[in-house]
């Protein structure tokens, strides 16, 4: 039995249940939960097990390594890492949550089972040898990866892989960080863009089964240690404000120094790019010689700030050198994210601030760690940009509302400062370095400059009204695409018919039945050439459809064309470049997100 016979198997399988659609898709919503939460403690240990192989520990800071061994396994893991990036899976590199943005916007939510598995093994051994980068932004892709793989499986309408892929992140981030409420409002904020989406409800209950399975594997232990804390005097509000200005700097310097190297690293040839990642591992090795809490995650680092064991030396040393380390890990081509190095870095200026503060103001602040604990919240609203966010993670790990308007001081000084002084949000500007623009706010007015002709396909992959399912199915097997129009014996479109169509004809014996039998052809929502992209954009959200045919205004029954959200958005992509006044040369001919879009 072939794969594509399991899969209308699971499919009828799934409808022997009787279940509406909506139950449907809310069973496999907490399947998708519990597996992913299972496959995020397994990347979890699997980084621990790395460590221990390698460096005999697993808490980095007591490494007791040779000088002249400790560099090179860091070298060593990120030059093995770039080469499987390079030529097998260029997809898993850097983070995870810009590329699972992508996909859920621009494809569809497609995502190829080779890139959550290789971003799993390469993301382990990456992370696992030392690079300084946090194992959250994989996490989020695998599961969403996962997710969305189970979706294909089940045959389930693209619109609903699509909204699969938010549940699957949401449910990799609550395992890894044990704060499921946390969890659904940064997917929320930062991966889908709208606190009122739709599948709100799926998300929520993805997160709380996979929470519940990590927990049940990992027990009910915090990720940090966070002692009690209290607000003994109102004066330290102003302390930190300084907190917050603190945080703004440090993450505007490093989102500056990172998309910097990184934006020189993309340039380089394809052996080049090899050889400065592995360098990159061993300018981190050399750096972990003076320290190793930076090495890897840092989280054993971050708990002893917080509970005040660091002097001002060592949280000034730890900061500066995280920094430098995160920034070349990412900038030269590692697989990881910058999610722990945030909070690893935000933990230190918050720690740092208050043992300045307690020099020159003795007595006023009586809690170091309290601030070092808001120092986290305050660098993730600086850099990664989801405001509420940045404050429900602090209070999902202390369970303490006494800490909230410290907190809110901080977090709102840090987000305000570090968007004045660097408007374009990280994620957005690591996407746009791989070549594919998002649409927001600001942009939303080149969407009603690009008209339709700028951005269909006119070479179109139809099928002919006369034959049957299983010989559409025959015709097509070939083709990457999933819909296509179809055409009546006079070359009209009548009709059009997708994957889906295809598999839920097979699930029910109408293999033989005709294609117009099964296709959609009461009402074809379509598009034509001179309608702006907004609009366009408008009826595919609208109808949670992928593509639109083109017909010509004369006779809507004339297909010119076809336009799905990828050809829309690369579209805007070049606009927005061309708005920008950046010459096609210093972008990558075609990057591999690209060459993965056309598909």
């Amino acid at each position: 039995m072939n794969w594509k016979n399991i899969r209308i198997g699971l499919l009828g399988w799934l409808n022997r249940f009787g279940l509406a659609r909506d139950g449907a898709f809310y069973f496999i919503t907490i399947f998708v939960g519990s597996l992913a939460g299972f496959v995020a403690v397994m990347f979890h240990l699997s980084i621990g097990w790395v460590h221990w192989l390698l460096f005999g520990t697993e808490n980095l800071s007591r490494i007791t390594l040779p000088w002249y061994i400790l560099p090179l396994i860091p070298a060593g893991g990120a030059l093995i890492s770039a080469i499987f990036l390079k030529f097998v899976v260029p997809e898993a590199r850097g983070s995870g949550i810009p590329q699972t943005k992508v996909a859920y916007f621009a494809r569809n939510g497609r995502i190829p089972v080779r890139v959550w598995v290789g971003k799993f093994f390469i993301g382990a051994l990456n992370i696992g040898s030392g690079s300084s980068l946090g194992r959250e932004g994989p996490t989020v892709q695998i599961c969403a990866g996962l997710a969305s793989w189970i979706g294909q499986t089940f045959s389930l309408k693209l619109r609903r892989v699509q909204s699969l892929v938010p549940v699957g992140a949401a449910a990799g981030l609550a395992a890894a960080f044990n704060t499921p409420i946390a969890a659904v409002t940064f997917t929320l904020e930062e991966l889908v863009g709208d606190l009122n989406a739709r599948v709100l409800g799926s998300i929520v209950l993805a997160s709380v089964s996979s929470a519940v399975v990590a927990r049940a594997i990992l027990g009910n232990e915090p990720v940090f240690s966070v002692p009690a804390y209290a607000l003994e005097n109102p004066l330290e509000l102003l302390i930190y404000a300084v907190v917050g200005i603190v945080c703004a700097g440090v993450g505007v310097a490093f989102m500056r120094s990172l998309l910097y190297l990184r934006a020189r690293s993309l340039k380089l040839s394809k052996w080049a790019s090899i050889g400065v990642t592995g360098l990159g591992g061993l300018v981190v090795g050399i750096l972990a010689l003076w320290h190793p809490e930076i090495l890897g995650v840092g989280y054993p680092s971050v708990n002893s700030s917080l509970t005040g064991r660091y002097d001002l030396y060592l949280l000034f040393a730890l900061l500066i050198l995280k920094l430098i380390a995160t920034t070349v890990s990412y900038g030269t081509g590692s697989s990881g994210g910058i999610f722990a190095p945030t909070l690893f870095m935000g933990a230190m200026a918050g720690g740092l601030v208050a043992a300045v503060s307690q020099f020159f103001f003795p007595g006023l602040v009586t809690q170091p760690g309290g601030y070092a604990l808001v120092g986290m919240g305050a660098a993730f609203a600086a850099i990664i940009r989801a405001p509420m966010t940045s404050v429900l993670i602090i209070f999902e790990l202390t369970q303490d509302y006494h800490i909230i308007l410290a907190l809110m001081v901080a977090n709102t000084v840090a987000f305000g400062l570090s968007k004045y002084w660097q408007p374009k949000p990280i994620y957005s500007a690591l996407s746009e370095q791989d070549g594919v623009s998002l649409p927001d706010h600001e942009t939303d007015h080149l969407l009603h400059e690009i008209h339709v002709l700028d951005a269909m396909v006119s070479n179109v992959t139809t099928i002919p009204s006369n034959i049957s399912v299983a010989e559409a199915i025959e015709q097509t097997k070939d083709t990457t695409y999933t819909g296509f129009p179809v055409l009546d014996a006079d070359g009209k479109l009548c009709g059009i018919i997708s994957q889906y169509d295809f598999n839920q004809a097979l699930a029910a014996g109408k293999e033989n039945e005709s294609v117009l039998g099964v296709a959609t052809k009461k009402y074809i929502l379509h598009a034509h050439p001179d309608q702006s992209l907004d609009s366009v954009m408008a009826k595919l959200g609208a109808r949670h459809i992928t593509r639109l045919p083109v017909v010509s205004r004369e006779d809507p029954s004339h297909l010119l064309g076809i336009i799905t959200a990828e050809d829309a958005l690369e579209a805007f992509g070049r606009a927005l470049r061309a708005a920008q006044n950046t010459p096609a040369q210093e972008a990558p001919s075609q990057t591999p997100l690209e060459q993965d879009a056309k598909a």
